[in-house]
């Protein structure tokens, strides 16, 4: 909403209130719901509550912004263009707002809330188990959720204020307005099953015409290394989001990947697969916690950020 608005209690409700328009929770609630389901009868069902009374709330919605959100239709609805601009904000609003609610009732309490964090593949292997181990020690009654995500500027959830903060992998500069934390860098390693017909190769530029299966940061890394070598990016990249993806593709279409170097720690993971030796010194990934505002973190996703860092700090060593 590209409005300065102010928050206002009336009859127990928040409502976000400006001159010309005034949307309550309730409303936004249903909207969301109406918009998510396709239809009426269906956000309905999910909100356990009257078609009518979903119907009511929506168009007291309309009525309180002045224009229309949804086009109708016998099969159901579908969004306007102010509609979906909406949609993207009550995503924001209202997850904001479960926020305080965890918050208060954290401060509160001392206990309760939620948790939900997304964590790259990679991190999720070195880093996530001492954490939440630590964590539930300290706060057992918060509920976590962990999803993995590889990059935060292309998911709809990051965007929609769904994750309290993500832990992600990157290499190069960041592009976007994010809050970022360090917690460590990473080696980067080129690996191919043990049998691969270059598994001796020594130069980079051998395996330009391979296939290759690489991490969301992976293009810019090739980019880099083969530049360095006077050479010219492979054509042949796919992008792979989990390690479960990527690397059976290495062990089973003879593909070339670009792996954490720390991946051969792990016996069971490793096996069948060989780092390529000598063929450039890659640059090493960064791990951090990305975060929108790390003043509006709840008290549990501070202490988780804390017991992060704790576990980043033993792998840094």
């Amino acid at each position: 909403m590209n409005f300065l608005y102010h928050l206002v209690y009336t009859f127990g409700e928040m409502r976000i209130k400006e001159p010309s328009m005034q949307m309550s929770l309730r409303q936004l609630r249903a909207f969301k719901t109406v918009a998510e389901a396709g239809s009426v009868r269906e956000a309905a069902r999910i909100l356990q509550l009257t078609q009518p009374a979903i119907t009511h709330a929506v168009r007291e919605l309309e009525r309180g912004i002045s224009t229309t959100l949804f086009l109708r239709s016998s099969t159901g609805v579908r969004l306007t263009e102010i509609g979906a601009a909406l949609l993207r904000r009550a995503h924001l609003v209202l997850a904001e707002v479960q926020r305080t609610h965890d918050e208060i009732t954290q401060l509160r309490d001392g206990t309760g809330g939620q948790l939900c964090v997304s964590v790259s593949s990679s991190a999720a292997t070195y880093a996530l188990a001492p954490t939440v181990s630590a964590f539930r020690k300290l706060r057992p009654g918060v509920a976590i959720e962990l999803h993995e995500l590889t990059w935060v500027a292309t998911d709809e959830r990051w965007r929609s204020g769904f994750f309290d903060f993500a832990v992600v992998s990157e290499v190069g500069d960041a592009a976007d307005e994010w809050e970022r934390e360090l917690l460590f860098q990473m080696p980067l390693a080129i690996i191919v099953r043990a049998k691969h017909p270059l598994v001796r190769a020594r130069s980079i530029l051998r395996l330009a015409d391979s296939m290759w299966v690489v991490p969301t940061y992976g293009p810019e890394v090739l980019r880099r290394v083969f530049e360095a070598s006077k050479g010219t990016p492979p054509r042949d990249i796919m992008v792979c989001q989990t390690l479960a993806v990527l690397l059976p593709l290495v062990r089973q279409a003879d593909a070339v990947g670009i792996v954490s170097g720390w991946l051969f720690r792990n016996r069971a993971a490793a096996r069948g697969l060989t780092p390529l030796g000598n063929t450039q010194q890659l640059p090493k990934a960064r791990v951090s916690i990305v975060m929108r505002d790390s003043s509006l973190l709840t008290p549990a996703a501070r202490l988780f950020r804390e017991c992060l860092k704790e576990s980043a700090a033993s792998i840094g060593a």
